[in-house]
């Protein structure tokens, strides 16, 4: 059997029915696009040894992406390695193979440090003066997440009936992304969070809690970010819009996450604890908050060192 023919045999025959389909779109496309024709791909299983394995994944280190044009990222090396790690177990749990060449490979690490971008405070309220200045309810999405952290699958999934107004709470239990079907066309998919953490609630401050409630009235929809008329603002268009916006009113052009940055940035700055951060950002634990944030609030440390007292004066 060829390396090509166990990674097609356990993917689409054992693997595809038991995760999620977005998952299953990610390991096919990285399959496709960066194994499948390559000359790795034709050799025997019971010939491949770790070394082999690992010159691969050095290959992979230096190929480019067919889409930025730039190295392959760590991640979509990682799901390759992640695709060559399960076929292999999935051969020696099914005596193809007596040992895995993938059981001491290593995953990529992304030597270059991840850097948060968010908005100033400047910047932000630049945002929303703009948004306030267009009266229109579709740029609402941006607010909301200035001030709950959300995710943009999770905004555009959101639903009236996920807000208890009685409470000021806010529930988030889906979210929407894109994905292939069975003819290779792309849709849109509603699905349950992917990880445990990120099915959360969020109390909603009451300044956003009146907005809504006043946003609900002229609402035509059952999702709170919509079109006017009331039918799906697609993902793609939210990210289009605000970076016109962006662009508009002459701020740093981030992209659409960094208001998800900026909420987590403006909540440290504010004064909230880490674990109450990462509850509602939908970590895992507050050590995932802290290594993303403890590096982007300079300004906010200095200002908290000079608040420090001297107990004594030596000059």
């Amino acid at each position: 059997m060829k390396l090509y023919e166990l990674i097609e045999e356990w993917l689409y025959n054992y693997h595809k029915d038991s995760v999620k389909q977005q998952t299953f779109v990610r390991y096919d496309c990285a399959y496709k696009n960066y194994l499948q024709n390559d000359e790795f791909s034709q050799r025997k299983i019971k010939k491949i040894t770790a070394r082999d394995v690992q010159e691969f994944i050095n290959r992979l280190k230096r190929q480019k992406s067919r889409k930025t044009k730039m190295n392959l990222s760590a991640n979509t090396i990682n799901i390759l390695i992640t695709v060559l790690q399960s076929a292999f177990t999935y051969a020696v749990d099914f005596d193809l193979l007596k040992d895995n060449p993938c059981s001491k490979i290593k995953r990529v690490t992304n030597k270059a440090e991840r850097k948060v971008e968010a908005f100033t405070v400047q910047e932000q309220m630049e945002i929303e003066k703009y948004i306030k200045s267009l009266n229109n309810p579709e740029y609402y999405g941006i607010i909301l997440c200035l001030y709950t952290g959300l995710r943009i699958g999770e905004l555009v999934a959101l639903e009236w009936d996920d807000i208890d107004f009685e409470k000021g709470i806010m529930s988030i239990n889906k979210t929407i992304y894109t994905t292939k079907n069975e003819d290779g066309d792309w849709y849109f998919e509603t699905s349950i969070p992917k990880t445990r953490t990120s099915k959360r609630q969020i109390p909603l401050p009451s300044y956003i809690l009146d907005e809504l409630k006043e946003l609900k009235k002229t609402s035509k929809s059952k999702n709170i970010v919509s079109m006017n008329d009331g039918s799906f603002l697609k993902p793609k268009q939210l990210r289009e819009r605000f970076m016109r916006l962006l662009k508009k009113i002459k701020v740093s052009r981030l992209n659409f996450h960094a208001l998800r940055h900026t909420f987590a940035t403006r909540a440290l700055e504010s004064g909230m604890d880490v674990r109450t951060l990462a509850d509602i950002m939908g970590h895992a634990n507050a050590s995932i908050t802290l290594n993303i944030y403890a590096h982007s609030m300079t300004d906010h440390k200095k200002n908290m060192m000079n608040n420090i007292p001297r107990l004594f004066a030596y000059q």
